[in-house]
């Protein structure tokens, strides 16, 4: 997944979504946020500030395995989905917990907000080794595509994994969308 998956995020999701919604982390931005954390935190913080959306969806690659973020500045929350449900990586959520408490006081005019609250709905589950990738796309699908920014929990709740067809539908969603960037010349 790199900022082509961003691309394709905002594509499939330009014509059933209010854009002004939602905003995409570059992964290579928040990549690697142990020797990078001043950088992926001014990122987040200098996006968050200059694009004004409610939401911010950040996929992030941590040992071979891929994770999403949603960053709620308004609410001071964030929403992490983890197909093997591992604990998040200590330092990307250093990292996102300093950016959103700067946003947050910046937003609400103080100083000392306190460290968001971390949220982690009971999703599905993959079985294999390989469809982290997948599962990140579908999260994200699903969250610009139904418009969704509260009740996390309410909306993510089923813990199985995604069948073969929605991950082959997936799988044709990228190669189309792979295949008309390739013919665009990008």
């Amino acid at each position: 997944m790199t900022c082509v998956a961003n691309s394709f995020m905002n594509n499939c999701g330009r014509s059933k979504v209010d854009q002004s919604l939602y905003g995409l982390l570059e992964p290579q931005s928040i990549h690697n946020a142990k020797d990078r954390r001043e950088q992926c935190q001014e990122y987040i913080q200098t996006w968050v500030k200059e694009s004004q959306r409610q939401l911010y969806l950040g996929a992030y690659l941590h040992q071979a395995h891929w994770q999403l973020f949603v960053l709620c500045p308004r609410e001071n929350t964030v929403v992490r989905f983890c197909s093997l449900r591992k604990k998040p990586d200590i330092n990307i959520k250093a990292t996102i917990n300093s950016a959103m408490k700067t946003i947050t006081s910046s937003f609400q005019g103080m100083s000392n907000q306190a460290a968001p609250w971390w949220v982690e709905p009971k999703s599905h589950v993959q079985t294999g080794a390989y469809e982290c990738g997948y599962y990140v796309m579908h999260w994200m699908w699903c969250i610009m595509t139904g418009g969704l920014k509260d009740d996390w929990n309410k909306w993510f709740s089923d813990g199985s994994p995604l069948d073969v067809e929605a991950i082959t539908t997936l799988r044709q969603k990228w190669a189309t969308f792979f295949l008309s960037i390739r013919k665009s010349g990008c």
